[in-house]
């Protein structure tokens, strides 16, 4: 029995008549059961997604000593992969409606597949491993956006909220474990191999994908099959010539190399021409639809707190392992622990704010709890971290900052997109997800580079403490020596080993104030989102039935 058809015909609301009027005729037909089991099984191959990329974070300083490369480098095992996501999801609806819904999510499975077996055949090589991160998110692009808008489709109105509960449930298992098990992988055998992980997992989703998706189009209905072939190829021109832009830019010294100039000009050219041709009226089937993207007047009054939470999200979890390996001394195994602790607070946050928070309050209003408790736990990691704080209480504010973000995410989704008609239901949601992907793209980036940045500062100010300190300097020079001379026997070279502990110590110490640094600069973000929910005050103040529910 299809949804409608099990209720009265005669007393259908308007969201109701719509829904009847733009589903496929194979939704329509879909039992509940079947609904639900589709759900899953495409939740599945979402949730392991979703957790690795969640948990490459823990294998970072690991992956960075394997394969010879600097910080900047290893960030763009991340980057790569976002740009990937970014350019699979701007063209997953057209793949869906040419290949079908099952034929889509087998590709985009496999693609994912050939992407991990390719990182973990890339132990040593970095440029092996950047190659397969790009065709990894290439797959992975599609899962969460054809989740999200599975979730619409399949169960409309206050079914959602059952639906979306559900499925958080199942993403929420795959995050916590997900972390501590690639963290044990990596001490136990080797970074690689937590690629491995993956496979058990992607084989039963193929398995309920191909058995229980349908083969036909799934989504909403459309007569269109035209491939924006121009579009899509400058939009990735564009996305990629100005992460390699910016990426490069604080070390090559901007506008003083012509290496970047030369890409900006690239990225800034090819941009412009993505908006004139994806705009253009003669364009039957662009990559975004942006002028029907302008129309949606949320979307557009929200883009900026939509960038800002992708941003947050991005440099947060990629600076957290990168204090617990580096200034801390935690192995990959309990940075995972941490990691997992992250993704407890954010699911319990998720159910929390969908359930009970967002009906009660909005999407506005939701967005400024997040902002307020989100710059809260940033404020509190800078005031908490040190090389020796203690275990529980990082622990716990790890939980906290994956509970502070969960409303940030609700409340922006729901502000971005909830008022949009079935009709727009996949242009509306896919630029949501654009947009805080590429926001998420461009936080990593800009924590790398504040990062550099503030560390050489901050090296250089504590050597010349130092310096001015010269007293204090000899005497603790001396203590490291003869602790040497006690431990290290006669072959040691007490003076030689004391000054590399103090430059170790002057190392740990420029970390850790790189990344208070940063923290500082995601509260200062957090206050930006509450100033902009203030300034615009957007009214968005939808019905439970009504409402958008995405996903981390």
């Amino acid at each position: 029995m299809s949804y409608i058809a099990g209720n009265n015909l005669s007393n259908l609301e308007p969201w109701e008549e719509e829904y009847g009027r733009r589903i496929t005729q194979s939704l329509a037909q879909l039992s509940q059961k079947s609904r639900l089991i589709i759900l899953l099984s495409v939740g599945l191959v979402t949730a392991i997604e979703i957790s690795n990329r969640l948990s490459i974070n823990v294998l970072l300083p690991d992956l960075q000593g394997n394969v010879a490369g600097s910080s900047d480098d290893v960030s763009w095992v991340i980057i790569l992969y976002n740009l990937g996501f970014l350019c699979s999801m701007a063209i997953s609806y057209w793949m869906s409606r040419v290949l079908g819904a099952r034929r889509h999510l087998l590709l985009s499975i496999a693609l994912y597949a050939t992407g991990a077996i390719g990182c973990f055949c890339s132990p040593h090589s970095l440029r092996l491993l950047l190659i397969s991160r790009v065709v990894m998110g290439f797959g992975g692009g599609a899962f969460l956006v054809r989740t999200v808008i599975l979730i619409r489709l399949m169960f409309p109105g206050k079914a959602s909220v059952f639906a979306v509960s559900l499925l958080y449930l199942e993403l929420s298992i795959f995050e916590v474990i997900y972390p501590i098990a690639m963290g044990w992988i990596s001490d136990t055998l080797r970074w690689n191999y937590a690629f491995l992980l993956d496979f058990p997992f992607l084989a039963i989703g193929t398995f309920l994908v191909w058995k229980h998706v349908p083969w036909g189009q799934l989504y909403l209905r459309s007569e269109k099959s035209y491939v924006d072939a121009w579009g899509a190829g400058l939009l990735i021109a564009a996305l990629g010539s100005m992460q390699i832009a910016l990426s490069r830019g604080e070390r090559d010294l901007w506008f003083q190399s012509p290496f970047i100039v030369c890409f900006l000009l690239v990225a800034v050219l090819c941009f412009v021409g993505f908006l004139w041709w994806d705009w253009r009226p003669e364009n039957p089937a662009p990559v975004l639809h942006l002028r029907t993207v302008w129309r949606q007047t949320p979307l557009r009054a929200s883009i900026v707190i939509v960038a800002i939470v992708g941003a947050m999200m991005g440099a947060g979890l990629f600076v957290l392992p990168q204090y617990l390996r580096n200034v801390q001394d935690y192995s990959a195994t309990q940075t995972g622990g941490f990691i997992s602790a992250y993704t407890s607070g954010l699911g319990v946050g998720l159910l929390v704010t969908v359930r009970y928070v967002l009906p009660r309050l909005g999407g506005s209003k939701v967005v400024a709890v997040g902002a307020l408790m989100m710059c809260a736990a940033c404020v509190n990691f800078i005031y908490i971290w040190t090389p020796t704080t203690p275990t529980w209480l990082l622990a716990l504010s790890t939980f906290l900052q994956g509970l502070s973000i969960a409303p940030l995410v609700i409340g922006a989704s729901n502000v971005a997109t909830s008022q949009a008609a079935f009709s727009d239901l996949n242009d509306v949601s896919t630029s949501y997800f654009f947009v805080r992907q590429l926001g998420n793209t461009f936080g990593v980036t800009a924590a790398t580079v504040m990062f550099d940045h503030r560390q050489t500062l901050h090296s250089a100010r504590l050597v010349d403490v130092a310096n001015r300190l010269d007293p204090t300097l000899q005497s603790t020079l001396s203590q490291y020596s003869s602790l040497i001379t006690r431990d290290g026997g006669a072959s040691s070279n007490p003076t030689l080993g004391a000054i590399q502990i103090f430059q170790s110590n002057v190392i740990t110490q420029s970390r850790l104030l790189s990344y208070i640094d940063i923290y500082f600069g995601l509260a200062v973000l957090s206050v930006v989102i509450l100033c902009v929910i203030i300034a615009t005050r957007l009214k968005n103040e939808p019905s439970p039935v009504r409402s958008h529910f995405h996903l981390w």
